[in-house]
């Protein structure tokens, strides 16, 4: 992720990776460096993260001019703040555009479109605002942390200072009531156990940067792979481990860091099964090209469900896989991650710790060759739609009894086959049933067509109306 006026860098220090942040006039920014310290114990994939999108915020703090010579207003300063919210959701030209056409009416906003402008950034996706969102508003409460100890500093070394300590950004001052589920939460982890005492309602806390601006997805948005270009998807392969790796996500629902995780002793070759189990149970030790904790969001049960139109396919890929392009391992006792590099500089190295984005850049290039239709919300397809096609079609559309017109599964069950800790996430994928509501309608509009004049007179005036259309 390229910055426009900082210059970011990586390194390590006793064998942890470590990053700063220094302006074109070579000098560090402080408070970039406490706040990557202070995420040393999360994971090494959020501390970069964290890293970059907070760095992309002090790119973009620098274009506003809050780091130049003269001194900004604490009303500006906040207004810089809080438009980065609809900068991530609009992007460069949704942002500029919206203020030139308001500049009238707010002349004084006019900074923010030359600011977009400069960046020429794109709109954030939606997965990621969230994420990003939380390392802005950790950086808030870093930068927040430093002033006042700067001001405590000052008083205690007889610097006269007018007033109270007054909060840099507005954002931090309101506050917001934490939900019960999260209290419960926060009682199990807490290491006291049941000597911590936590109230049962009324706990808050700051309300923080939120984008409660962003517009909701319509339910309509088929955000599920075509099940119907999946052949051609697998046809426009390169690999046979691209091959085995899509069917495998298309069949089983699984997510892509739970494909990477696999082991070869998580596949039963014989009963066509696969098993997703947490990483860090294993007993073993991570080789030494595995360096970051493989992620895993947790499952209710290990076994999958491959539905059969796709599981035999599967098999069929993942044997050409291995007899092609698969490399043993040649240490006794590493773990055999099932999916490997086969690009020559890495070939047979675990694709545990491959990053989202280089998992999608071989699939959005099958997906162009296979001339697949763009989605509803005009992005691009990723590996994690195939999830998505698996859970709207074993919701929806999955044959439970098909003779007496009933298909797709509980609810429930889905939740459990796809490992979703919360059912609210299962539900998303219900939306496909407003096409299959339609379908009935059409298939009954067909059939009443077929009726007289008298017996039309019967029916509600709503599907009078609707077959006048039609005819």
């Amino acid at each position: 992720m390229a910055l426009r006026n900082l210059v970011r860098e990586e390194g390590s220090r006793h064998g942890q990776r470590v990053w700063s942040l220094r302006t074109p006039g070579n000098e560090p920014i402080h408070a970039f460096g406490v706040f990557c310290q202070k995420n040393g114990d999360y994971s090494p994939r959020t501390q970069k993260r964290y890293a970059e999108a907070v760095s992309r915020f002090l790119d973009y703090l620098y274009e506003a001019q809050v780091f130049g010579h003269e001194p900004v207003t604490a009303r500006h300063l906040n207004s810089v703040v809080e438009a980065y919210v609809h900068l991530l959701r609009d992007g460069s030209a949704g942002t500029a555009a919206r203020v030139r056409k308001h500049t009238k009416t707010s002349p004084d906003d006019i900074w923010l479109a030359e600011v977009a402008e400069a960046l020429d950034w794109a709109p954030i996706k939606p997965n990621s605002f969230s994420n990003t969102l939380a390392a802005i508003n950790r950086f808030l409460l870093v930068c927040e942390s430093l002033s006042l100890e700067a001001y405590e500093h000052a008083r205690l070394f007889g610097i006269e200072h007018q007033g109270q300590y007054v909060r840099l950004f507005k954002a931090l001052e309101k506050t917001m009531t934490i939900p019960q589920r999260e209290i419960t939460q926060m009682r199990q982890n807490s290491m006291l156990g049941s000597v911590a005492k936590f109230s049962g309602k009324g706990l808050k806390r700051p309300q923080r940067l939120v984008a409660s601006t962003r517009p909701a997805q319509s339910d309509q948005k088929r955000l599920d792979f075509p099940l119907s270009y999946v052949s051609a998807l697998i046809n426009a392969a390169t690999s046979w481990r691209d091959k085995a790796l899509w069917l495998l996500l298309a069949a089983s629902g699984i997510r892509t860091s739970e494909a990477r995780n696999l082991l070869f002793e998580d596949i039963d070759f014989d009963e066509q099964q696969v098993y997703v189990l947490d990483p860090s149970g294993r007993r073993y030790e991570p080789p030494r090209s595995v360096i970051e904790q493989p992620r895993f969001k947790g499952r209710a049960i290990a076994q999958t469900y491959l539905f059969p139109p796709l599981r035999q396919a599967f098999f069929q890929a993942l044997e050409q896989y291995l007899k092609h392009e698969y490399v043993p391992v040649a240490r006794p006792g590493e773990p055999r991650y099932l999916f490997q590099y086969i690009e020559p500089t890495r070939r047979g190295q675990p694709l545990v710790n491959a990053s989202d984005a280089a998992m999608a850049k071989g699939f959005k290039k099958a997906v162009k060759q296979a001339e697949v239709p763009m989605p509803s919300n005009d992005k691009d397809w990723s590996p994690h739609s195939l999830r998505h096609l698996y859970g709207v079609y074993m919701l929806n559309d999955y044959p439970v009894a098909p003779e007496r017109g009933l298909f797709g599964l509980e609810l429930i069950e889905v939740q459990m086959l796809m490992g979703h800790a919360n059912i609210r996430s299962t539900q998303h994928y219900a939306r496909a049933k407003h096409h299959r509501l339609a379908a009935k309608l059409k298939t009954s509009d067909e059939a009443l067509l077929g009726l007289t004049v008298e017996e039309k007179s019967l029916l509600p005036l709503g599907v009078i109306k609707r077959l006048e259309s039609i005819q």
